[in-house]
């Protein structure tokens, strides 16, 4: 049995078929749809035995997740507001809320993960025992 010989149109033909199946294997680098912004304002509420305290955030994300913002508590009358500084690595959040009142800084921790656009569920450590669960939901999402 003859071996088949190799034309230079067999060979091109051969050439693109490897080039076509080594570009599919290339991508832009992207894995998907990019994750939701999590940019913008978002409320929810801790109750416990005692009170419910709203919290009402305004959240600015940058392209690398790094998350900056303000929030405010209200309790019965009382309001109080504070700075926030995070990261987002979808769907992973993180929060750090921060207030300076009567000469003291208070950090609270703030840990959740984002459900589809709209809604973040997570826990405020409120000190070293103290941790409540905080689900947030988008304003005007």
């Amino acid at each position: 049995m003859r071996k088949p010989r190799a034309t230079p149109k067999t060979r091109s033909a051969g050439a693109v078929i490897v080039l076509a199946v080594a570009l599919a294997g290339c991508g832009d680098g992207t894995s998907g749809p990019a994750p939701p912004d999590i940019t913008g304002h978002w409320v929810g509420q801790v109750v416990d035995e005692a009170s419910v305290v709203g919290f009402d955030f305004r959240l600015s994300a940058n392209d690398r997740g790094a998350i900056t913002g303000t929030v405010t508590l209200q309790e019965e009358g009382d309001m109080i507001s504070g700075t926030v500084i995070g990261l987002h690595e979808h769907p992973n959040v993180s929060l750090i809320l921060e207030w300076r009142a009567a000469g003291r800084i208070t950090n609270i921790g703030y840990s959740g993960n984002l459900f589809g656009a709209d809604q973040i569920r997570g826990m405020i450590r409120f000190g070293v025992d103290a941790t409540l669960q905080l689900d947030l939901d988008r304003v005007g999402g």
